[in-house]
């Protein structure tokens, strides 16, 4: 625990001084308009990095949309509900193969299929099979 703080301290130590244009320079004397430029010289962001999330929101707004109406007909609620267990609930599949009385379920089965269409759809996004 204690080498823990102490490598942690001195990550903080040296990453607070890698800033610095100047060894003899500290983080603690940068004015807020150097600050500003510094981030300005290091982190450009365009128009072409805002519309990308734009268009991945869209993206996986459209699917999850699309999976909530196909999955609100289906008969596989049993098989959805396991899913759901098997990513956020691990304890209660395991208490199942156990024999054991699994805990009750206060979530609602249509926000179980919002969470696992996310997850679906964020996956699919970044494999590349959404269009």
């Amino acid at each position: 625990m204690i080498m823990r703080r102490i490598i942690f301290s001195l990550l903080i130590a040296i990453s607070v001084n890698s800033y610095a244009d100047s060894p003899d320079q500290n983080i603690e004397t940068f004015t807020p308009i150097e600050i500003s430029n510094l981030f300005d010289k290091t982190a450009i962001i365009g128009v072409e990095g805002l519309i990308d999330p734009i268009i991945k929101e869209e993206k996986i707004n459209t699917c999850v949309d699309d999976y909530i109406k196909k999955q609100a007909k289906s008969y596989a609620k049993i098989v959805q509900n396991n899913l759901y267990d098997l990513i956020h609930n691990f304890d209660k599949i395991t208490s199942r193969i156990n024999g054991k009385k699994p805990p009750e379920d206060d979530i609602s089965f249509d926000e179980k299929i919002e969470t696992l269409a996310k997850v679906q759809c964020e996956a699919y996004y970044t494999i590349g099979a959404l269009k």
